[in-house]
């Protein structure tokens, strides 16, 4: 047969439509199915990245990978292998094309998350830990400090962190003991994966003038959550202050040893630490006029400068409800009308984020300075009032959108933001006409108003109402509803240093109508401790939100069977059952300034 050149050619485009045709195929076959497997590789990333833990894989048609909160299917023919590694949590999947991808996978022990422990990172908290895990995948950690004795001191606590690798902070630890601690691994809403079990042997804690204590009384049951923060001030209140936490059973389960810091080494907090909302503490500091910030480990993170600003320190500060410090404070050029300096008698408003005053109080343009108790001659001079410490004003709080405060020889006032006074609770003798519709009325608890001039000018008292003397510690409770610590400080105008009187402190509830002008006592305890209850100076009250009791702490000179120092009582308001009793001795006599219940734990942790 003749071959024709156009058949030759017909021929050859053939044979080379059939060469394209079989290097092509499998290549178009290859670019159909890699669209289906980088599908199914994405499918599964997309778990990995919302951090859900794979819980098993099962085969029928397809893979059926089953995770957390949902089912994929990946076809077959996507696979070539899978490898499980239950020890390590994971789940190694081979594609076909040999690209491999880690799955986080529910596995067995947790043991190998930890990677180091450290006790005391800090150097200042010997009774604290950082332990470093590397998770699965994203997640949060439980920590459970499991309770020496019983389960009523174990610590529970779900931290907020939710990073592959974090460090776990582990408060709460006990001294001297092999501590139980266990980390549960969650969800990021907290829901249980597994959990590891690991010991944190601490050194017994031995330290010079540093209190006893004893718990007299505790029913857990009734009593508010939380830890006893003991504002110690060391051996006087020039030393360093050696703040401490002590559960419910009395046992010691935080501190801090600040002559370590050498940015606190000489810290003097006077009332102590307060927690704020982000949950470090703030501090003033007398020794140096500045206000401090510092984590639970004791850390430094900000400072103030108070001197630069004019002022030194003096008894509170507090973080008001915009996120302000209201600080009292002492004004380096503030003087009296001799020239004669005055101190404690001015009150700020700091913005902690500038550094820059926003508002200052003075209080001696409020009320009146000469309102004055010559002293006794009986009275200790460091207690009595002078011309240049007429007030003492040793706490700020806040009611409603308006200030508090308590002076230790004028009373409890209310005073807006512009300064001007709301009202004033005080015995009424030696205030002047301009000051007397300021002054409240007082009601007893049965309902009865008070007229007996003796009464309401504090010269005697009934049983249904008595005036706050030398106050501490203002609470508002309601608009309309403070507590205060009523230290009794020369009750009714008589010297407590006269050896045959009997002393006594309360926690009193007082009920304020302003539209009429009224105080009424709702309720008090105290004079039934006596001098078991009683303190000069310092102290404090708080209200318990979760329960509703209070508890009234006097922390100096008060009698104890340990020697002299301080009491911490939790009360029920209703009934006057204590719930809880601690007694606490100091060389010192000087137990604490205040006392707070809180969780160890900040929420934010």
């Amino acid at each position: 047969m003749m071959v024709t050149g156009r058949t030759q050619n017909n021929i050859a485009n053939k044979i080379l439509i059939i060469i394209l045709l079989v290097i092509l195929l499998p290549s178009c076959a290859k670019d159909k199915a890699t669209p289906i497997i980088i599908a199914s590789q994405q499918s599964l990333s997309s778990k990995i990245d919302a951090g859900e833990l794979l819980i098993n894989i099962s085969k029928n048609e397809d893979y059926i990978f089953t995770f957390e909160k949902e089912t994929l299917r990946i076809p077959l023919q996507d696979i070539s292998k899978i490898e499980a590694e239950l020890d390590r949590w994971r789940t190694k999947i081979i594609f076909r094309d040999g690209s491999e991808l880690i799955v986080p996978t529910k596995g067995n022990e947790l043991d190998y998350i930890v990677e180091k422990i450290k006790l005391n990172p800090s150097g200042y908290n010997p009774l604290a830990a950082l332990v470093d895990v590397w998770l699965p995948t994203y997640g949060r950690i439980k920590v459970t400090v499991k309770g020496k004795n019983s389960s009523i001191g174990t610590i529970t606590h779900l931290c907020q962190e939710n990073a592959i690798r974090q460090s776990v902070p582990i408060l709460g630890l006990y001294p001297d003991h092999d501590n139980l601690v266990d980390l549960t691994y969650t969800d990021m809403e907290g829901k249980e994966r597994g959990s590891t079990q690991i010991h944190i042997r601490t050194a017994a804690i031995s330290l010079a003038d540093f209190p006893k204590w004893k718990k007299v009384k505790a029913l857990p049951e009734k009593m508010e959550p939380g830890m006893n923060l003991i504002n110690y001030p060391g051996m006087s209140e020039a030393d360093v202050s050696l703040p401490y936490m002590l559960d419910s059973e009395g046992e010691l389960r935080w501190l801090l040893l600040l002559k370590s810091s050498p940015d606190l080494q000489k810290l003097s907090t006077s009332i102590g630490l307060k927690r704020t909302k982000k949950g470090t503490f703030i501090a003033g500091d007398q020794a140096q006029a500045r206000v401090v910030e510092i984590d639970m480990f004791g850390n430094l993170k900000r400072q103030w400068d108070l001197q630069k600003l004019g002022y030194g320190f003096h008894h509170e500060i507090t973080e008001s409800n915009n996120g302000n410090f209201l600080i009292t404070v002492t004004k380096t050029g503030a003087r009296l009308r001799n020239g004669e300096p005055r101190v404690n008698d001015h009150i700020i408003e700091l913005n902690p984020e500038s550094g820059t005053l926003v508002t200052e109080w003075d209080l001696a343009h409020q009320l009146d300075t000469s309102r004055y108790i010559k002293p006794d001659g009986i009275t200790p001079p460091l207690f009595s009032q002078t011309p240049n410490n007429w007030a003492h004003n040793n706490a700020i709080g806040e009611i409603g959108n308006d200030l508090l405060a308590t002076l230790r020889y004028q009373g409890i006032v209310s005073f807006n933001h512009s300064g001007s006074l709301r009202w004033i609770i005080s015995p009424h003798k030696l205030w002047k006409s301009q000051y007397h519709a300021l002054l409240l009325n007082p009601i007893a608890e049965d309902g009865t108003p008070v007229t007996d001039p003796a009464v309401i000018n504090g010269d005697a008292q009934i049983d249904g109402f008595d005036w706050p003397w030398g106050p501490h510690t203002p609470v508002a409770i309601a608009n309309d509803r403070i507590l205060v610590f009523d230290n009794g400080y020369d009750r009714n105008w008589i010297s407590n240093s006269i050896p045959s009187r009997t002393n006594y402190s309360r926690i009193v509830e007082y009920k304020i109508d302003v539209a009429n002008k009224t105080v009424q006592q709702l309720w008090s305890y105290g004079k039934e401790r006596g001098a078991k209850g009683f303190s000069l100076a310092v102290s404090g009250v708080q209200y318990l939100k979760q329960t509703g009791n209070v508890l009234f702490c006097p922390g100096m000179g008060v009698s104890t069977s340990l020697g002299t120092g301080g009491r911490i009582m939790e009360i029920n308001p209703k009934t006057k059952e204590i719930l809880f009793e601690l007694e606490i001795a100091a060389n010192s006599g000087f137990a604490f300034h205040r006392v707070t219940r809180m969780p160890l734990y900040p929420e934010n942790y």
